[in-house]
């Protein structure tokens, strides 16, 4: 018993040990904030570290490993992630390296500098880069591609974020481009369906709605947000509240696509006309923003109910076309 608790302990140590990736540097810091008046220049030092050899990696004549600088923008998807590509914003031409290429020899430390130029003419809030760093490939000759990387080894590029606050009247806005019922309804069985746009029909007691909030930063800035869904009946009286979550920090010109939850805890039993409402505070400021869909809602027994009485209806009028006739 005792052998085989060794070798099970060896044989995961060897994986861990072989599936870990070789990275060939480093860098620092991971991330940075420069606030500046429009017209000034500042430069932003980044210390490469080359750690260890890397093959596939292009060694220059003096043996040590060549490494390119790049900026690139940086953008935030609809899940809030960010996405580093070029041509994404406008500050990616008021940054540049001093030099594109830098030679390090393995086991050495270098500082690189980014110019940073911001323009007269610069428009104040935030704006968002990656000051980026890769190893050059190595290649065979001057037409051939570069060799290929063994297995098991990633290409590397490794970014560090550069906020640029540029001083001045900033704008905070928020706006909400969406907020209805979702095509599908969480929290219910098959034969639950949204019949028509706001219509809820339900074949049991309802527990929770799911709703589309798309929202889009026309700021100038990010904000952080907080945000709140509440029910209301056909008067506007509020008959149930609750937080939601809008995640992390809004950045200036992103869009974000959330499908938020509202539990009703058996709140709505009554067939009719409610609205849902979301109201969203963010920024430094504390402003607001809110938006209502209505939403008909239809229990199980409405639909009973409603059958009877227009079934009840239309005897009604036979009995009345009947005596009408027989008189």
């Amino acid at each position: 018993m005792k052998v085989k608790y060794i070798l099970y302990t060896f044989i995961i140590f060897i994986f861990f040990i072989a599936a870990k990736p070789a990275r060939a540097f480093e860098i620092s810091p991971v991330k940075s904030l420069f606030t500046i008046d429009p017209g000034i220049s500042q430069t932003m030092v980044v210390k490469i570290s080359a750690t260890s050899p890397s093959s596939g990696v292009s060694v220059s004549p003096m043996g040590g490993k060549m490494f390119k600088l790049s900026v690139l923008g940086m953008m935030q998807d609809e899940n809030g992630k960010p996405v580093f590509s070029r041509g994404v914003d406008l500050a990616e031409s008021w940054v540049y390296p001093e030099n594109n290429l830098v030679n390090i020899k393995s086991g050495e430390t270098k500082s690189v500098n980014f110019i940073i130029k911001i323009p007269v003419d610069a428009i104040a809030g935030s704006y968002y880069l990656g000051l980026a760093v890769e190893p050059v490939e190595e290649k065979n000759n001057n037409t051939n591609p570069p060799l290929p990387r063994p297995s098991g080894e990633l290409a590397i590029r490794l970014v560090s974020l550069l906020t640029l606050e540029v001083k001045g009247i900033v704008r905070e806005s928020v706006v909400i481009e969406k907020w209805e019922p979702s095509a599908s309804l969480a929290g219910y069985s098959a034969a639950s369906q949204m019949t028509v746009r706001g219509m809820i029909s339900l074949n049991q007691e309802i527990k929770k709605l799911r709703f589309d909030l798309n929202l889009k930063n026309n700021g100038t800035m990010e904000v952080l947000m907080i945000g709140s869904a509440s029910i209301r009946n056909w008067r506007g009286e509020e008959i149930f509240s609750q937080p939601i979550i809008l995640g992390n920090k809004f950045l200036a010109g992103s869009k974000r696509v959330l499908h938020p939850e509202i539990n009703l805890k058996n709140t709505i039993s009554l067939p009719g006309l409610y609205s849902a409402q979301v109201k969203i505070n963010y920024g430094r400021t504390n402003q607001t923003v809110s938006a209502i869909t209505d939403i008909w809602f239809f229990p199980k027994w409405s639909k009973v109910v409603l059958g009877i009485a227009g079934l009840f209806i239309v005897l009604l009028a036979v009995t009345a076309l009947i005596i009408k006739r027989r008189r």
